[in-house]
């Protein structure tokens, strides 16, 4: 699923057609609900085991992804492999909207990324719910699940996955920043049930941290012209990141994960958008 979902990400910065970025979204919009099913069966029935998250994934894969892309990629080679044909492509207008579409793709991917983590927290019995539950006791859930591993390292593998595939496309300088966002989210200090990893992670975070802001510094000052795309972007990584380290410390004090969750959520997002707009999707990064 991490292979799929960075496949998908990398397709989607260069798709060139109408139709071919309806399919990613309907791949995309497919992974929400092939998640989605899951959670209903377990809230419906306080109960399931990794075999019925496989089997539902699957016939959900089959009926809603598939089937509806097969069409689609037919129609695209009958559509624009006419002899002669001229005009726009069908469904060109997607492309042409580059605001709404990477919109549309960072909320589809944070959904699944968030979705799979509960899922398969859940599956995995790493959060349960007992009879009589409340909106109450599943919003616990829901703060939990961005903090722990299911979460975090297939966020990491997805970042490592889609950095390889576009390493070609993004800049060098841009590349090198988001590897480092990927090391600082492999070390959140919750993804493992370790008084070592805790400890360690924190003082790791930190340098990697100070490290980043320095190589930011100096990437910036050898530019020509102002870039306004890296300065966004690094601005928001900064102040999630150090959002994150204020939850760490109220998760610490009191055992409240919701500010960290939020914080690993936005930081999802934030590179998600860097490497569209990095891949061209958007206003770019200068080289």
């Amino acid at each position: 699923m991490v292979a799929f979902i960075s496949f998908l990400l990398t397709r989607a910065v260069k798709t060139k057609n109408g139709i071919d970025t309806a399919i990613i979204i309907l791949f995309l919009g497919m992974m929400v609900a092939m998640l989605l099913g899951p959670a209903y069966l377990y809230l419906t029935t306080l109960g399931f085991g990794i075999s019925d998250v496989v089997i539902w994934e699957i016939a959900v894969f089959m009926t809603l992804g598939m089937m509806p892309a097969a069409g689609l990629t037919a129609a695209k080679l009958v559509l624009l492999g006419e002899p002669g044909r001229t005009g726009p492509g069908p469904l060109s207008g997607l492309v042409s909207h580059t605001s709404e579409l990477r919109a549309a793709y960072i909320f589809l991917l944070v959904l699944s990324e968030f979705l799979m983590g509960w899922t398969f927290n859940l599956a995995s019995g790493l959060i349960s719910l007992s009879a009589g539950y409340s909106l109450v006791d599943v919003a616990k859930q829901f703060e939990y699940s961005p903090t722990s591993y299911w979460f975090v390292f297939t966020m990491v593998g997805e970042m490592g996955f889609t950095l390889i595939a576009l390493r070609h496309v993004i800049r060098p300088g841009l590349l090198k920043i988001l590897a480092i966002q990927g090391v600082v989210m492999f070390l959140t200090p919750t993804a493992l049930s370790s008084r070592v990893w805790e400890t360690y992670t924190v003082y790791l975070e930190a340098a990697v941290m100070t490290g980043l802001v320095v190589f930011a510094m100096d990437y910036l000052r050898k530019r020509k012209e102002r870039d306004r795309p890296m300065l966004s972007y690094l601005g928001l990584f900064i102040i999630a990141n150090a959002v994150m380290m204020v939850g760490f410390l109220l998760w610490l004090v009191d055992g409240d994960s919701l500010l960290l969750a939020v914080s690993l959520i936005v930081e999802t997002a934030i590179y998600f958008d860097a490497v569209f707009t990095g891949a061209g999707l958007g206003e770019t990064f200068h080289g």
